[in-house]
């Protein structure tokens, strides 16, 4: 049949409608699943399984993963859902098939077992190949049941000025690179967070159950801009962190907000205009910006828990240091209502030491620590790996990330999976004594003694906001002695209350006393 020129225009018109219609909605063109499911990933175990993507709408979408099996309608949008029932972990590979009548997804080398994120700052973000023992352990490393899931950024938070052509990665869901599920073998472990990958290997080794890790890390990261904009609003401390320009904003971080001109000015002056909100202009130290980035993405799938080491750009002033307390608090309490899983675990990186010889601005680091010791004591389901011995005097990135993770994962194994095990020392009570103080301690073993047979060091006495004063000490058992001077009068004692601290006192599994300031009664 020979159609006439009209008929031949408008057959011409209704299909070029149809493929702008399609290429501006693939998911009517064919099935697709979230880009949360990959190859190689694990599946959190114990939990329900939530899948789901988007295909041709009215579709029956049939899914199958290993034995389990589901199916559902798709809806009016293009959209798809469904729920498996929970599984038991399971170390064999399995396949995760979708079907529609028109198309066919499978993904491989599915394993079932525990996943959890690693989110903060540099020191999370650094790296085995730059860890203290990375000849070793990548010597040693290739492990089919622990995978790996490394969200790097694309954009660099160093001071250098960004280009036109990245301005695209200030948008949150283009600010990582794409990332696949790895094995942890000698390549995929290279550039994962050394604390990470330390924390995965000691509890996949222990429990002998598959483990994924998710990180999503950045260097300098502030802890507010991890958590929600919007959230913990009627808290009078951090409404005002979510209020007007970032730029201009006093309560931040000025170290921050000068990275972001540093980064950004040269292609403002330019004439160029970054994506910004009411916020003002994205970027990776912006309030509430990772928190859109990161975790976002990430809400659709169940975890077991978080692994946190941050704290360093929220601790270069003492109002900052104080303000970290209520902004960690929300943090913690709203991703758990982000992702409705109850209270998860939520394992904390103390502060190491670092010293102020070379310029660093570590003079509130002590209380820091303190404040994320008692925030730990706190929070319910909240752990901490004390790293304070492990420090570096002049560099803010420690090497030694294995006894980090180690420590970590010691906490996971007790805490969370219900190993028996010493853990940290914890101080429970101060009280004067004659000539003296005694302090018990929790958490000792068989007791209490020093890491390197030495005297006790590290214990002052003093007041508040008065001057501090060393003060010999010795232990036995679960309990430390503190010998005052004739006419000492003294409101605190204080333990390894420095910015760089050599404090030694350990407990009989070699945990380090985390340092601290304590009300004596």
């Amino acid at each position: 049949m020979i159609l006439s020129p009209q008929k031949s225009n408008l057959r011409h018109w209704f299909v070029c409608v149809l493929l702008v219609w399609a290429s501006l909605c693939p998911a009517y063109a064919q099935l697709r699943l979230a880009s949360d499911w990959q190859s190689g990933m694990v599946i959190q175990r114990d939990r329900t399984i939530p899948v789901c993507g988007w295909a041709i709408p009215g579709q029956t979408v049939r899914v199958h993963l290993g034995a389990e099996q589901g199916q559902t309608v798709v809806r009016a949008d293009s959209s798809w859902s469904l729920q498996l029932r929970p599984q038991a972990a399971l170390a064999s590979p399995i396949r995760l098939t979708i079907r529609t009548d028109q198309d066919t997804l499978q993904l491989t080398n599915l394993l079932i077992g525990d996943v959890w994120i690693c989110a903060g700052q540099s020191n999370m973000a650094f790296p085995v190949a730059s860890d203290q023992f990375a000849a070793q352990t990548l010597r040693q490393s290739g492990n089919g049941s622990l995978r790996l899931f490394n969200k790097l950024p694309a954009l660099s938070t160093y001071n250098v000025a960004y280009k036109p052509n990245e301005l695209s990665h200030l948008h949150p869901d283009a600010f990582y690179k794409p990332a696949s599920w790895q094995e942890a073998d000698s390549l995929a472990i290279r550039l994962f967070s050394a604390v990470g990958y330390y924390f995965g290997q000691a509890v996949q080794q222990s429990l002998n159950i598959p483990i994924g890790l998710i990180n999503v890390a950045v260097g300098g990261s502030p802890t507010e801009a991890w958590m929600r904009p919007g959230s913990g609003l009627a808290d009078p401390t951090i409404q005002p962190v979510f209020k007007g320009d970032w730029w201009q904003n006093p309560v931040l971080e000025p170290w921050c907000i000068q990275r972001g001109h540093e980064n950004l000015d040269n292609l403002i002056q330019a004439g160029y205009k970054p994506p910004h909100d009411s916020l003002g202009y994205h970027h990776p130290f912006k309030p509430g910006f990772l928190y859109q980035a990161a975790i976002v993405p990430l809400l659709r799938l169940p975890i077991r828990g978080v692994l946190w080491y941050q704290g360093e750009s929220n601790a270069l002033s003492l109002a900052r240091a104080q303000q970290h307390g209520h902004l960690f608090a929300r943090l913690v309490g709203d991703w758990r209502d982000q992702w409705q899983q109850g209270d998860f675990p939520f394992y904390v990186c103390q502060l190491s030491s670092i010293g102020t010889e070379k310029g660093y601005k570590s003079e509130n680091w002590p209380w820091f620590r303190d404040s994320q010791r008692r925030l730990a004591q706190r929070l319910p389901n909240v752990g901490m790996a004390v790293t304070s011995d492990v420090g570096n005097p002049t560099d803010v990135h420690p090497t030694n990330k294995r006894v980090v993770g180690q420590r970590l994962a010691r906490e996971a194994l007790v805490k969370t999976y219900g190993q028996q095990a010493v853990l940290t020392p914890e101080i429970v009570e101060v009280a004067r004594v004659r000539n003296g103080i005694t302090l018990r301690f929790r958490q000792t073993g068989t007791g209490l003694r020093t890491a390197d047979n030495q005297s006790i060091r590290g214990f002052s006495v003093g007041d508040v906001n008065g001057p501090r004063q060393d003060v010999s000490a010795r232990c036995r058992g679960n309990q430390v002695f503190l010998s005052l001077p004739n006419g000492a009068s003294c409101t605190h004692v204080y333990y390894g209350w420095a910015p760089y601290t050599t404090a030694n006192l350990i407990n009989s599994a070699g945990l380090p006393v985390t340092t601290f300031s304590y009300a004596i009664p």
